[in-house]
């Protein structure tokens, strides 16, 4: 049984250093923020689209079902989505009426999660990419330090 366990942890620990290597030949998705995003906290509910100019919000209908953004736009041909555009680094959401959303986004994850970050610095929100599992995303993100500390091979015989 000891053995096990130690096998186990062994697997989870080089499953978590291959994460953390610098090998940049594994597919990267662009620092970008089009496309489809999963607000966290409201991931049965919501989602955002960014197209090159629109963003949508678009909410799950009565059986929990969040329609495409072509499902969206054909059921409701009056919202034209909200105009955006990238001031610098800053994210501008034009959201009518004199009113901006001003947030900068911090790409993580291999550009699978963004913090967007607010003018005082502090975390407005963290959306994932549609499609992509957070939780692996925050473990090997807190293990790895954001890929900018590299473990020693030894590390692993102190575990033993």
């Amino acid at each position: 049984m000891k053995n096990f366990i130690q096998l186990s942890i062994l697997y989870l620990f080089v499953l978590t250093l291959t994460q953390c290597s610098g090998d940049e030949s594994k597919d990267i998705a662009d620092e970008t923020i089009i496309g489809s995003w999963i607000l966290v906290g409201f991931e049965d509910v919501i989602r955002y689209k960014f197209t090159s100019d629109k963003l949508y919000t678009i909410y799950a209908d009565d059986s929990g079902i969040i329609p495409t953004l072509e499902e969206f736009i054909q059921q409701n041909p009056n919202i034209t989505g909200l105009d955006w555009y990238y001031e610098g680094d800053t994210v501008v959401v034009d959201l009518n009426f004199g009113n901006f959303s001003k947030l900068v986004p911090r790409f993580k994850c291999d550009n699978y999660v963004i913090d967007w970050i607010q003018n005082d610095n502090s975390i407005h929100s963290t959306y994932y990419r549609e499609g992509h599992y957070i939780s692996l995303c925050n473990y090997i993100y807190s293990i790895c330090f954001y890929k900018k500390t590299s473990f020693k091979a030894g590390f692993l015989f102190i575990i033993l």
